[in-house]
């Protein structure tokens, strides 16, 4: 019987509110910097109002700059962001794409809100102007896979290669490398936030309150003590470069990680939004996690969580962390969405990342919430503490989505 190889996490990219790249985003983490701030200004001349929201923009950057020999009509947003995480991601790992086998390099990416951009201008032009005034081009834009094309012709990505809607990547491209398909693969996920999809969001009561209830601003963590609201936006995209450790071994790569295996399944209490959960599903899902994957949970010392506003932790999270490691010492716990809002796509990357390099750097970053609104007051700091991790630390990465599914993903500490 063939053995199957090792996979192991060898850098990654990320583009958020918190700045372009891997470093600008983990010394943000490490510094408690949150990218969540106040949007009052809009671009939708039929939305436009004097809304004030608490929003986590993307940072700044020049498609440009990251990938060249590129002529206009230059790729939507949407695109944009794809392929300039995958650059980061490139480079961060030091890929030598010329030097890889093409068959054996994957690309498997994933969005939730996929092409809105092009669909709003589609549908906006077909309704005012009519059939007869839409354009054919615009409507391509409006497929999903367009950005996976986007990406593949420019870094001439030729294995296999898929885009998913509303998944987690990582698991797809170990799965990949596993089977022998593929000796790396790039992982990715990618939001664009539409000004519409925010305004929405209020209207339906979905975000915090930017004001207090006599009319005074106020800002994000004093919004949080009223336990207001469902969710913050934030826009982003990341990726991580997942190897056989025979691979990663064979070009020299520095390893961030290894990927131990993960755990999907559906929660049964999904109807309509991301954190509409049940603790007590979490608890089945991580206990056979445990069980399938011979994981003691004693040795498990980190839980990077996928929840989003205090309130969702307390009410999902902390209550499967305090059952299943009620025989033993809870894992310290992390969640970066205080600093960069709900992300989508690019949260459980992200989430990965931040995970591995608390690890590596023996740190546990804070969650920039009142540990005791997260009911996970001795274990989830409100701000970046020393915690040493030894060499073969295993730590979750828990993420949600869309679709109704978690999934947790084991990393283990070189």
């Amino acid at each position: 019987m063939k053995t199957q190889p090792s996979v192991v996490l060898t850098g990654g990219g990320v583009l958020s509110g918190l700045g372009v790249g891997m470093v600008p985003f983990w010394n943000a983490l490490r510094r408690n910097e949150s990218a969540i701030t106040v949007k009052e200004t809009w671009n939708v001349p039929d939305l436009a109002t004097d809304e004030a929201i608490f929003y986590a923009p993307c940072a700044e950057f020049n498609l440009t700059e990251h990938v060249g020999s590129l002529r206009p009509p230059l790729p939507l947003r949407y695109s944009q962001l794809a392929m300039v995480g995958c650059r980061l991601a490139i480079d961060n790992a030091g890929l030598d794409l010329a030097g890889l086998v093409p068959e054996q390099l994957g690309l498997i990416l994933d969005t939730t809100l996929s092409a809105n951009a092009a669909a709003e201008a589609f549908l906006y032009k077909l309704y005012i102007d009519g059939p007869a005034k839409v354009s054919p081009f615009v409507f391509t834009k409006t497929t999903t896979n367009c950005a996976l094309g986007d990406v593949a012709r420019a870094f001439k990505l030729k294995g296999p290669s898929s885009i998913l809607l509303g998944e987690n990547s990582v698991c797809y491209g170990y799965d990949l490398i596993r089977d022998g398909k593929a000796d790396v693969v790039i992982c990715g996920g990618f939001d664009e936030i539409r000004e519409t999809t925010l305004l929405a969001s209020r209207h339906r009561g979905y975000l915090p309150s930017v004001t207090d209830p006599s009319g005074q601003r106020r800002t994000f963590a004093e919004s949080l003590r009223d336990e207001q609201g469902v969710i913050v936006y934030g826009e982003g995209a990341a990726y991580a470069v997942l190897e056989s450790a025979e691979h990663a071994r064979r070009r020299q790569a520095t390893v961030l990680a290894e990927i131990v295996n993960y755990q999907v399944s559906g929660d049964t209490s999904y109807r309509d939004f991301i954190y509409e959960r049940s603790a007590d599903d979490l608890v089945d899902h991580l206990t056979e996690f445990c069980q399938y994957s011979q994981i003691d949970p004693s040795r498990v010392e980190l839980f990077m969580g996928g929840g989003g506003l205090p309130w969702h932790i307390r009410n999902y999270e902390a209550p499967a962390i305090h059952d299943l490691w009620a025989d033993s010492s809870l894992p310290a716990y992390a969640n970066i969405k205080g600093h960069t809002g709900e992300t989508f796509s690019a949260s459980p990357i992200m989430s990965l990342l931040a995970g591995a390099l608390c690890l590596r750097d023996n740190v546990v970053v804070g969650s920039g919430y009142d540990p005791a609104q997260t009911g996970l007051p001795t274990v989830a700091p409100e701000h970046t503490i020393d915690r040493a991790f030894r060499s073969g630390t295993t730590a979750f990465i828990h993420s949600l989505h869309v679709g109704g599914n978690a999934v947790t993903l084991a990393i283990r500490k070189p």
